[in-house]
């Protein structure tokens, strides 16, 4: 019998029980209802992440971004005192109205904080092509910018759309704490970062080095994952430094340690997404092992993460690891004719040739919450990416998402 593929654990070692953005020294939040979607369900959906220092951020590729992102991409890398946040209006295909409405709010936490409106960032998630009702939103912001004294709980359940659960990480790593929150259930397939993410570190680290651990962070974890294969015209990832804690400079151990801690943050939220997946019963991880280049092995896992066909047989436990054959194919990952694949822990093809297994041991297998599929081919490129099944819940979610 061939022996499984080896799989280690992404970003290994102990997490900050119960931890978040505020496990951070120097951190704060605060939270306000304002019936941002106008729907008369009152309940928080404003956020306010204060971490004064300095700030970096990556934002969606889409060219329909929304006036949120194109704020953030003008600021960072540099200084940022806070973060505003709203769920349930996207303020995207809104016009030159939406660049106004983004602009007030950052005024509207400066002038609270007492901060420049420039160190003040902007996210917005929810409905795209609806003005923002600012006539709540701002006395809201107002609120949430005026009593931090929200807790980590309270942060991550206000900035959830049609999140089930809320998302928080937090870990230390060689005296470096990085703590973190984010928000994304469907509409998700990141060409830069999550749908929204915050974290936050105490490590004392120049603005253009964070925006460069941003970016390099984002392509391990945000930016392989995928729910439905849409992108979000929202998606934002955003790392504040307090520089409460020790310096990190590139090629120290301190650099080393803060990388380590962000990546397990990041990976913990990134699979919590994942999992969270309007309508998905279960969490897919696809390894890949082999062809050129990191870049490459990453490709070929989130297209099987992303394929449509393997996500369906995966919700229907049938053991058709054919479909993930197909996605690497798509991909363009070379070497398949020495293919080897492993499909929910059961080893079906090796050398490019299929093995006899026990399908019933298979389908029972899927049933999981959790399904592993580890692919092998020559080289020394190395991928993972993470999924969940599609089902029809998704479609009812998605087809009464207005209503």
């Amino acid at each position: 019998m061939s022996a499984a593929i080896p799989v280690p654990p992404f970003a290994p070692g102990p997490r900050l029980s119960g931890g978040g953005f505020l496990s951070v020294p120097g951190t704060s939040g605060g939270v306000a209802a304002a019936d941002v979607k106008g729907n008369g369900k009152v309940r928080p959906d404003i956020a306010v992440f204060v971490a004064p220092g300095v700030g970096a951020a990556v934002t969606t590729r889409s060219t329909a971004a929304a006036a949120s992102c194109l704020w953030t991409r003008a600021r960072v890398p540099g200084p940022v005192h806070a973060v505003v946040v709203n769920a349930g209006n996207a303020n995207a295909a809104t016009g030159q109205q939406g660049v106004s409405d983004n602009a007030a709010m950052a005024e509207a936490v400066a002038e609270t904080l007492g901060c420049e409106t420039d160190a003040v960032l902007v996210c917005s998630t929810g409905v795209i092509g609806v003005p923002m009702p600012m006539d709540r939103v701002i006395p809201g912001v107002r609120t949430a910018a005026g009593s931090l004294v929200a807790t980590g709980d309270a942060l991550a359940d206000a900035i959830r759309t049609t999140d089930l659960v809320p998302k928080q990480s937090a870990a230390v790593r060689g005296g470096i704490t990085v703590g973190g929150v984010a928000k994304g259930s469907g509409m998700i397939h990141p060409g830069m970062a999550t749908m929204l993410c915050f974290l936050a570190t105490d490590a004392r680290v120049d603005p253009v080095d964070l925006q460069q651990l941003v970016g390099a962070v984002a392509d391990r974890t945000f930016n392989q994952i995928s729910v439905d294969g849409d992108m979000s015209t929202s998606d934002t990832f955003i790392l504040q430094s307090t520089g409460l804690g020790p310096e990190a400079r590139p090629g120290t151990p301190a650099w080393a340690a803060l990388e380590e801690a962000l990546l397990a943050v990041a990976g913990d939220l990134a699979m919590a997404i994942a999992r969270d997946g309007e309508g998905a019963t279960c969490l897919i991880t696809c390894t890949v092992e082999g062809g050129p280049d990191d870049e490459t092995a990453r490709r070929a896992a989130r297209a099987v993460c992303g394929s449509s066909l393997v996500k369906a047989a995966v919700h229907g436990r049938d053991a058709n690891w054919g479909r993930v054959v197909g996605a690497l194919g798509q991909a363009g990952l070379p070497g398949l004719d020495a293919l080897d694949v492993d499909f929910a822990g059961t080893p079906v093809l090796r050398g490019g040739r299929p093995l006899p297994f026990d399908e019933a041991a298979v389908t029972a297998a899927l049933q999981a919450p959790d399904v592993s599929i580890a692919c092998r081919v020559p080289g020394s490129g190395s991928g993972r990416a993470w999924g969940c099944d599609l089902s029809a819940e998704y479609v009812r979610i998605n087809a009464d998402y207005r209503s």
